[in-house]
């Protein structure tokens, strides 16, 4: 047993030092890192390239190669692009190395660029990521728990039939990853495997994540996804701030209330929140939801004016709406899944159990609307053995509107929110 621990944990710090990549680069020069232990390891694959960092007017990029290289980036915006079919912008590294960050500066806002990297072993295709709007709407995507079960399934199998559906999806800003996006984060085969499950998505959006409590390596983390702490970002008139719940969070809930506070104080957008343990949740291991999280944290929330809060860690999918706010459980993304209770909490509206899927979020703030649309990937069986259907993309279980103004206060009419609000209908899947 010992000997089978420092073999994972030398296997996750060889990736850990392939991956650093946060190294700051103006737009058309460029620097790139270069770790000498990188070079120790010849088992490293190619990971990347991996969008992520997006604000209105830059982005970053980063590569981990299998060998020592000089990639090459090329990229231009939509316009030109469709025009020429070719870049007019080019990044080459200045030093050899494994591990590549670039920050791309200088970008329109709300402007869709293409771009290339050559080199490196990286797949030579044209790809894509797009900048933030700095005013109106903001459409993103919300998933999480994409961790396996070995030996009953992996990552490739069932993660990627999600990340591959959301790759397909249009005039995406950013997707995020709710949290527990490996089952062990000392297993390096999983991290392979979940490379390979996003690399379609990773390489056409910017791909966010929040750590759930099986992502316990938080150096590894942070290297991946810039932070493993909470932070905000905007998008539009839309401010999108996520939280860090689990236990080992550098703030402690308490903090991270005074500092959402401050976050949402001066904002006069819509507010959303994304953390990984359910605040209310008709999960029969956790029935009702996380006390001190409602106790904390969903005061802020009602103070601020916070309308939409999504979390995970409770594999299923649930709507409840409590005092004027909506809670969305959408962790689908290809972990075990977990039942409900027959009896559903208070405000709880609507639930999906045994399925694979996500949430494509719409937020108009000029129109005072929040738009989600909930998509079915796939059913699983109640063994969670197999996959018993896949459907057709946009097959979409329900449409959620949430007024961006509302000022409800109480518990809703749980009839009233599923048959007669005018901001929920109910939707028939394809057959």
């Amino acid at each position: 047993m010992v000997t089978r621990f420092w073999i994972a944990r030398l296997r996750v710090w060889s990736i850990i030092a392939a991956v650093a990549c946060l190294v700051v680069c103006p737009a058309i020069a460029s620097t790139f890192t270069k770790d000498p232990d990188i070079a120790k390891d010849s088992t490293i694959p190619t990971l990347g390239p991996v969008v992520f960092g997006t604000t209105r007017n830059s982005t970053i990029i980063s590569i981990v190669a299998g060998e020592t290289c000089n990639p090459i980036i090329r990229y231009a915006n939509d316009s030109h692009f469709s025009v020429s079919q070719n870049y007019d912008y080019e990044m080459v590294s200045s030093q050899d190395g494994r591990t590549h960050a670039i920050q791309i500066t200088d970008l329109e806002p709300a402007t869709t660029y293409h771009y290339n990297v050559s080199g490196c072993g990286v797949l030579d295709f044209d790809r894509t990521f797009s900048t933030y709007p700095a005013t109106g709407s903001c459409t993103f995507i919300v998933y999480g728990d994409t961790r396996e079960q070995v030996p009953v399934y992996n990552q490739t199998e069932r993660h990627k039939l999600v990340a591959d559906r959301i790759a397909q999806e249009q005039n995406i800003m950013f997707v995020v990853n709710s949290g527990d996006l490996v089952s062990d984060s000392t297993d390096a085969g999983e991290w392979s495997r979940f490379f390979n499950a996003t690399e379609k998505v990773r390489s056409m959006t910017t791909y966010r994540a929040i750590p759930g409590n099986h992502d316990t390596d938080r150096f590894l983390f942070r290297q991946l996804f810039g932070s493993d702490t909470s932070n905000f970002f905007d998008c539009g008139n839309t401010r999108i701030a996520m939280l860090d719940s689990t236990d080992v969070s550098s703030m402690n809930l308490e903090e991270q209330s005074e500092w959402l506070k401050s976050v949402f104080e001066t904002f006069e957008g819509a507010k959303v929140v994304i953390l990984h343990y359910p605040v209310f949740s008709s999960d029969e291991k956790h029935y009702g939801g996380w006390e001190n999280i409602q106790r904390i944290l969903v005061p802020v929330f009602q103070e601020s004016g916070v309308r939409l809060v999504f979390n995970g860690h409770v594999h299923a999918f649930e709507q409840v709406k409590r005092n004027g706010i909506t809670y969305i459980t959408e962790a689908r993304g290809g972990a075990p899944a977990y039942p409900l209770n027959k009896t559903r909490i208070p405000g709880s509206a609507n639930a999906y159990e045994n399925t694979l899927g996500y949430s494509r979020v719409t937020v108009n703030p000029s129109a005072g609307v929040i738009r989600i649309d909930v998509i079915r990937v796939a059913d699983v069986s109640a063994d969670l053995r197999n996959i018993t259907r896949v459907y057709p993309a946009g097959t979409t279980d329900a449409r959620i509107g949430i007024s961006v103004s509302s000022s409800q206060t109480g518990f809703p009419d749980i009839n009233d929110l599923m048959v007669n609000s005018p901001f929920f209908t109910r939707v028939n899947r394809l057959t």
